[in-house]
């Protein structure tokens, strides 16, 4: 009304329904840009604290694999160790076999007349 009394008309003239129109639809569209704004701004921080976290979780990832890796050479050189201590076990079972099994024959020769041990005299 104060639109169509600063222009001497009545508010069922044309142009003051496009003026209004017009400012209506400006306002909608003002405030459609600022819900978009908004909208924005709030999706830009859920995206930054989502990148935080993200990065936060690869970290905490990452030392996993790292010790879990760690582990894993951990074990493969205990199972190492454990084959070569049995490797050399079993040699110096072999070596020790073969030592009395040639010292068995100079004793006996060294001792003809001792009896032997379990044998009844």
């Amino acid at each position: 009304m104060r639109v169509a009394a600063a222009l001497n008309t009545t508010t069922d003239d044309d142009f003051v329904v496009h003026l209004l129109l017009l400012y209506n639809a400006t306002h909608v569209i003002s405030e459609m840009h600022n819900e978009l704004v908004a909208s924005r701004d709030a999706l830009s921080q859920s995206n930054r604290e989502l990148v935080h976290d993200l990065s936060v979780e690869v970290r905490r990832n990452t030392r996993t694999v790292y010790v879990l890796l760690g582990v894993a050479v951990a074990s493969v050189l205990g199972s190492v160790w454990i084959i070569l201590s049995l490797v050399n076990l079993s040699h110096q079972y072999a070596v020790s076999e073969a030592r009395i099994t040639a010292a068995l024959p100079a004793i006996e020769r060294r001792a003809p007349g001792v009896p032997q041990p379990g044998l009844g005299r």
